[in-house]
């Protein structure tokens, strides 16, 4: 085995160490047999017991309000709260628990965790259903529905229209006038390509009530990436989401036409990668004086281009800039957040002499310098997968933090 060769396993090891730490049990960690006839640790971790605590985090901005999402497993039950803020993350509304359940059949850990939007004073959830006697416990889709600001909450249709599932690794976005959800599922096999599911799509145009048709935007895609989407200030959804053969990111539109096209990898690594890494990206729009450039962070494991890295496009989407690497190799989950002022910001979590932390760097001229990574994260915890959104008053990260014993959400304003 060539030195960049043992990088490049090391770097997938890890990640899937990392995860299988931070997932529920029975998730799905795939991994070469390359990987496992080198070690069996990722598959023992993933059976050990779940830190009680915050295990899904999700968060929006909204018409400058805040609207946050968090998984919680005590005692073996599950459920879910929700919180809203109207100053940029300041105070928060006390926590109101989601159709009053104590405990969810509910399948979610970090990186699948479960997904909230809002159009006013609707605001829609999705997530994966637990189903003991399904492959790796996943099942449906499920959804619920607010009608009154988050005070009240019923169940609601959701958007796949084949039933049997299993349907993981939502995003959601929302504009004025559609809400726009991805997924994966596999209802048709259409490949032999191991680790692959197919990247669905629906469109709702009454806040959640009903969902069109499903459309596949690829049917070739990894299993257990997850994936983003986005809407540009057109209302035109923008969707990043990790390919197979090669194992990159691509990004691709859904038109006026509702039909989907393609536009390019972000980040031609050329990763040849049969397995599942568990590893996703972020995106997010800038108009700085009438520069319209699209920033993205994605991670890889290719063997010379390991961790994480930013690109933008200045061209909606179709060429991206030289890839620029944050952090270490031992880089793994970001993020990414875009003001019209210029600010940049990209979060991501990386090994350090202490463990897991998570960094953040900033560019102040939409991307072309940046700041010195900095860490945002206590050096006595585990913090991993930080999320980051631009507010009014400037950008709010969150990630989440486990003492071995307990996992709980951290919050910053930047």
């Amino acid at each position: 085995m060539t030195f960049l060769m043992k990088k490049q396993f090391l770097y997938i090891l890890l990640t899937l160490i990392i995860n299988a730490c931070s997932v529920s049990p029975n998730a799905e960690i795939s991994v070469s047999q390359h990987a496992i006839s080198a070690s069996k640790q990722p598959l023992k971790n993933r059976h050990k017991k779940s830190t009680e605590g915050i295990i899904s985090v999700d968060i929006v901005n909204s018409n400058n309000r805040l609207h946050l999402l968090t998984g919680r497993l005590k005692r073996g039950q599950k459920t879910l709260w929700y919180q809203n803020s109207n100053d940029g993350g300041k105070s928060w509304s006390s926590a109101i628990k989601i159709l009053n359940d104590d405990n969810l059949a509910i399948k979610m850990s970090r990186g699948n965790d479960a997904q909230i939007t809002a159009q006013g004073n609707i605001i829609v959830i999705t997530w994966t259903k637990y189903d003991p006697k399904s492959r790796f416990k996943a099942g449906t889709m499920q959804a619920a529905r607010s009608t009154d600001d988050g005070q009240h909450w019923q169940y609601s249709a959701a958007p796949p229209d084949w039933k049997k599932g299993p349907h993981g690794y939502i995003d959601m976005t929302a504009d004025d006038f559609a809400i726009h959800v991805v997924w994966l599922d596999s209802r048709v096999k259409t490949s032999e390509i191991k680790s692959t599911q197919g990247l669905r799509y629906a469109k709702s145009t009454d806040s959640g009530l009903s969902w069109q048709s499903n459309k596949t935007l690829d049917s070739v895609s990894c299993s257990c990436c997850w994936n983003t989407v986005k809407t540009d200030t057109t209302g035109t959804p923008y969707v990043l989401y990790r390919d197979r053969q090669p194992s990159d990111m691509s990004l691709g539109i859904i038109n006026k036409q509702q039909q989907w096209h393609y536009l390019n990898h972000v980040g031609a690594f050329n990763w040849q990668f049969d397995g599942c890494p568990h590893i996703g990206g972020g995106l997010d729009f800038q108009n700085t004086a009438g520069n319209k450039r699209i920033h993205a962070i994605v991670g890889t494991g290719q063997q010379n281009h390991l961790g994480v890295h930013y690109l933008y496009s200045s061209d909606a989407g179709k060429n991206w800039s030289t890839p620029m690497q944050l952090g270490s190799e031992s880089a793994i989950h970001a993020d990414i957040a875009a003001h019209d002022s210029g600010r940049v910001v990209a979060v991501w979590d990386m090994i350090t002499e202490n463990g897991l932390a998570v960094f953040m760097a900033e560019s102040k001229d939409q991307g072309n310098k940046w700041s010195t990574p900095e860490q945002l994260s206590k050096p006595s915890r585990r913090a991993t997968h930080p999320r980051i959104i631009k507010t009014r008053e400037g950008f709010f990260v969150l990630w989440t933090e486990n003492d071995g014993k307990h996992s709980m959400l951290v919050k910053s304003s930047l």
